[in-house]
C-alpha cells in the first residue's frame, strides 16, 4: 500500500454512515418509503446492514494499517532502519522485477493448464456444451492475463526509486514508502530469509486469510554495503517471533521509543560489519 491509510479510513467511514443514515430514516420515515419505493425498500435496508458492518470493519482494518505505519515513521516497535540510494535501489529492482514476473508467469501457466483440462475435457466429454464451456474458458483466461499484467504495472509502479527509505518493524515494513502489515487481524509474519552475496536480499514473507484460503506476500529487502550485519539482526528478531504466540508477540514495545538498528547505504553500520549498537 503506497496510498496513506487514513484514506481508506475515511472511505470506509464515510460508507458506514450514508449505510447508517439509511437505516435510521428507515425507522424515522417507514412509511413514507414504503410508499415511495414498495419492496425494493428491504432490498435497500439489507445493503445498507451489510454496508454498515462492512464499513465499519474496513474502517478498523485500515486504521489499525495507519497507526503501524505511524510507528514505523516515529521509530516506534522498530527493529532496523535503512536508506538503499538511487543506483543500488534501481540494480536492487531489477533483481526483484525479474523474480517476480518469472514467478507470477509460472503461476499463470500452470492456471491456463488447468483452464484447459477442465473446460477442454467438459467440451470433450459433451459436444453440445463445448461452445459454451470453451467461451468461459477464453474469458476467464482473458481476466487472468488481465489481472496478470496489471499485477505487473502495480509492481513496477512500487519499484520505482522514491524514498528509498526502508523501516522493518515487528508489526510490519515500510520499503520505498510502500507499507505492508502483517500485525493485523487474519494476517501473519510466515518466514524470512536472508540471501548473502555480492547483492544481498532480505526476502520478508506474510500471510493473511482470504476467502480461498491464505494468500502469502512475499517483499524483497535490498541491503546495501555493510549492512548484512543489520539484515541478519533483522532476520533473527523476525524469526524468533515466528515461534512465538501472537498475542505475546504483539506486545512487544521498543520503550525506549528508539529506531532500533539503523544504516546508510553508502556507510558500513559498524566498524567491523556488524550489527549497530541498539538503542
Amino acid at each position: 500500500m503506497r496510498s496513506d491509510p487514513r484514506i481508506g479510513l475515511s472511505v470506509s467511514l464515510a460508507v458506514a454512515a450514508a449505510a447508517l443514515l439509511w437505516l435510521a430514516a428507515r425507522g424515522l420515515a417507514a412509511d413514507t418509503i414504503w410508499n415511495a419505493l414498495g419492496y425494493a425498500s428491504h432490498a435497500i435496508t439489507l445493503l445498507s446492514i451489510f454496508l454498515l458492518l462492512a464499513g465499519l470493519a474496513v474502517a478498523l482494518l485500515f486504521h489499525r494499517f495507519w497507526r503501524v505505519r505511524s510507528d514505523l515513521l516515529s521509530g516506534r516497535n522498530v527493529i532496523a532502519r535503512w536508506t538503499a540510494d538511487r543506483d543500488a535501489f534501481e540494480a536492487f529492482a531489477g533483481v526483484a522485477e525479474a523474480r517476480d514476473r518469472a514467478e507470477k508467469r509460472g503461476a499463470l501457466m500452470l492456471m491456463f493448464f488447468f483452464i484447459t483440462v477442465i473446460f477442454g475435457g467438459f467440451a470433450l466429454f459433451n459436444p453440445e456444451v463445448a461452445l459454451p464451456m470453451l467461451t468461459m474458458a477464453a474469458l476467464l483466461a482473458l481476466l487472468l492475463t488481465g489481472a496478470y499484467f496489471m499485477g505487473n504495472r502495480i509492481r513496477r509502479r512500487q519499484l520505482e526509486p522514491a524514498s528509498g527509505e526502508i523501516i522493518v518493524g515487528t508489526e510490519g515494513l515500510l520499503v520505498n514508502d510502500v507499507l505492508h502489515v502483517w500485525g493485523v487481524f487474519l494476517a501473519w509474519l510466515s518466514d524470512v530469509e536472508l540471501e548473502p552475496g555480492t547483492n544481498p536480499v532480505l526476502t520478508i514473507t506474510y500471510a493473511f486469510l482470504a476467502r480461498y484460503g491464505p494468500q502469502y506476500v512475499t517483499v524483497m529487502l535490498p541491503v546495501p554495503p555493510g549492512g548484512i550485519g543489520v539484515a541478519e539482526e533483522v532476520e533473527r528478531r523476525l524469526r524468533e517471533r515466528l515461534h512465538r504466540p501472537r498475542r505475546r508477540a504483539s506486545k512487544r514495545v521498543d520503550k525506549a521509543g528508539g529506531t532500533g538498528l539503523a544504516i546508510r547505504s553508502h556507510e558500513p553500520a559498524h566498524p567491523k560489519g556488524g550489527p549497530a549498537p541498539r538503542d
